[in-house]
């Protein structure tokens, strides 16, 4: 009996750090970008990659368009150690690679909501994802896809600044 707990123990041990290892290895070298566009009025980028650079794109179509000139603001930086940290472990436990490539395209859009559409794009040493969503009420989404998005919302505003200047 004792045998029995020992051995399943020790392959406990094992698929965990088996598991933990493969996904480590899967974002060694990975790129992320998310956008965020109100469809002809305005646009935010975020891009993430494994060298812990990050560049922020802000595009206002609106007053672009009524100056006749483009003017994107654009930034480009290092992410801190505690950044890149984050991002790594909210971009795991999001779990990207298991979510559809769509939302929202199925449904009539609904206008009082913006029609504002999202974009990302994952890849990683072995593997890409695009995912595309379009603002529709009700749609649910993983607790760790939430998270990920509160924190680049977080990000963007306080590195925001940087794009004005």
């Amino acid at each position: 009996m004792k045998t029995r707990i020992s051995l399943l123990t020790i392959l406990s041990v094992m698929l965990i750090c088996l598991s933990g290892c493969s996904n480590k290895k899967e974002f060694e070298e990975f790129s992320f970008t998310y956008s965020m566009e109100s469809v002809d009025n305005y646009k935010m980028v975020v891009t993430f990659d494994s060298d812990q650079n990050y560049k922020l794109e802000e595009y206002n179509y609106f007053f672009d368009n009524a100056a006749n000139k483009r003017d994107p603001k654009i930034s480009e930086g290092k992410l801190t150690d505690k950044e890149f940290g984050e991002i790594q472990k909210l971009l795991s436990k999001s779990k990207l690679f298991e979510m559809e490539d769509s939302y929202g395209f199925d449904k009539e859009s609904n206008r009082d909501l913006g029609d504002i559409m999202y974009q990302i794009s994952f890849s990683t040493k072995d593997k890409d994802k695009f995912i595309s969503i379009r603002s529709t009420e009700n749609q649910q989404f993983s607790s760790g896809f939430i998270s990920l998005i509160g924190y680049i919302n977080t990000f963007i505003n306080s590195h925001k600044k940087e794009v004005a200047n």
